[in-house]
């Protein structure tokens, strides 16, 4: 089982959510992209951890660029909705992109609206 899906189970489904985001950032600042994108969630939602926009923003585009899915769509949906950013929408459909080439589900449907060609 992945680390991360270990700490989801032991921490968050618990509610320990200050164990479950050390215990990501701890991984993230290994460069780890799925914890990365984790610490991007916990930074914005303040779980665990403040609210913080500027960090969850930097954690978000380092699992993006990193090759993570979930992170790509997310970073995606942070141009689309400026949220800590400006909006860009070309930004958002190349990320959209990025997650929907990976068979991201949410990333497709975005692509399909925002008519982003997927296919390379």
């Amino acid at each position: 089982m992945d680390i991360c899906n270990e700490l989801i189970e032991k921490y968050f489904d618990t509610q320990q959510y200050e164990k479950c985001f050390e215990g990501h950032l701890v991984l993230a600042e290994q460069g780890y992209p799925l914890a990365e994108c984790q610490v991007g969630y916990f930074c914005y939602e303040g779980l665990g951890v403040k609210t913080d926009l500027e960090k969850a923003l930097y954690q978000t585009d380092r699992a993006a660029e990193h090759g993570n899915r979930d992170g790509q769509c997310n970073l995606a949906w942070f141009y689309e909705d400026a949220i800590g950013v400006s909006k860009d929408m070309e930004k958002a459909k190349y990320w959209y992109r990025q997650a929907a080439l990976q068979g991201h589900d949410l990333a497709t449907e975005k692509c399909r609206e925002l008519n982003v060609v997927i296919a390379e």
